[in-house]
């Protein structure tokens, strides 16, 4: 079947109405009861890019000029280090096993090799063909992941009442949005101690977190439309943030509606629980399970429209999958990061 490959520079409303239909009928095939993307969600992630990194964006036109196929690269800004790339490549299913993955592919893959960088990754669903697409063509895993769900309903008693348990030495903190300037700076610091988070053999790089970065980020959610709320564990030593957990509420609907294009309202009901971490002079302390309960129970209190969380941790990251698993989170999927080596 003839196709036109086509790199955007500036998505027009047609671009993104192609990636929404591509997208939304790969994920209604591969992960059936997933709430689909709108189409405000789809804009905002071609258009949208966090601090240090940019975006290259495919999309291929089918023999009705319809879309078929998208690619996704995420390229380290000029300037930013580590010359590590990563790349979201997805074919309608309708038009699979004819070799337009592959082609796609090795266009990106030529772009990254163009733009220096040292390495390339992708994440597929453990056990699918995107598994033996990859490896044929020198891929490599590097890490396993499990994703997790939460209903928020099934949340144990005792989760719900964790919050109120003292821990001495510290004392809980939550914000929506950008840190409050007071706790900008050792918020960035506990941000760094995810630099030890277990990856496997995935190699991801060093971010230099200051003030500064953690505000960029928390501006990109409110570009994105999502609401950013989190929690911290405070020490009473000396106020600095001892811990902290990050969750996003997902994107309100285009104002008048999507026009059917995706379910909005199941898309409302899933939140998406991000990185937890503690520092490390105040780990052993139970501050991960405490911060998260606070979390959901606050999910509970003050916003009922959220029905569950879902979340994805390394399967050598023993510990976090333990605390997950004690407040209720049960298996949805397994993904697997997979990694092509471009130069050494």
């Amino acid at each position: 079947m003839p196709t036109k490959q086509r790199r955007l520079t500036s998505p027009t409303a047609d671009d993104v109405r192609a990636w929404h239909r591509v997208r939304s009928a790969a994920l209604a095939h591969d992960r059936p009861g997933d709430p689909l993307p709108t189409l405000a969600h789809v804009r905002a992630s071609l258009t949208t890019v966090g601090p240090g990194s940019r975006l290259a964006l495919w999309l291929v036109h089918g023999a009705n000029d319809e879309g078929v196929a998208t690619a996704k690269l995420r390229l380290p800004a000029a300037e930013g280090g580590g010359r590590l790339a990563s790349v979201e490549l997805t074919v309608h299913p309708a038009h699979r096993r004819m070799g337009m993955g592959s082609r796609l592919l090795a266009t990106v893959v030529a772009a990254a090799t163009e733009e220096d960088c040292r390495r390339l990754s992708t994440e597929v669903l453990a056990g699918t063909p995107g598994e033996s697409f990859l490896a044929t063509r020198e891929f490599v895993p590097a890490l396993r992941l499990t994703w997790q769900r939460l209903v928020l309903a099934e949340i144990p008693e005792r989760i719900v009442k964790l919050p109120d348990v003292p821990h001495p030495g510290y004392r809980l903190a939550a914000w929506e949005g950008a840190p409050p300037d007071a706790l900008a700076e050792s918020f960035a610091a506990a941000r760094a101690a995810l630099a030890d988070m277990p990856s496997g053999s995935l190699e991801v790089g060093r971010t230099r977190w200051d003030a500064e970065r953690v505000r960029m980020t928390a501006e990109l959610a409110a570009r994105r439309g999502e609401r950013l709320l989190n929690h911290a564990a405070i020490s009473e030593a000396d106020g600095s943030v001892a811990g902290y957990t990050k969750l996003t509420l997902p994107a309100e609907a285009d104002e008048g509606g999507d026009g059917g294009a995706g379910d909005t309202s199941s898309a409302r009901a899933r939140a998406k629980q991000l990185d937890t971490a503690v520092v490390a002079a105040h780990r052993g302390h139970g501050l991960g399970l405490w911060l998260k309960s606070a979390m959901l129970r606050h999910l509970l209190d003050a916003h009922p429209e959220v029905t569950e969380v879902v979340t994805n941790t390394a399967d050598d990251n023993r510990h976090m999958l333990a605390v997950n698993a004690a407040l209720g989170f049960r298996p949805l999927r397994r993904t697997v990061a997979y990694q092509l080596t471009l130069r050494a």
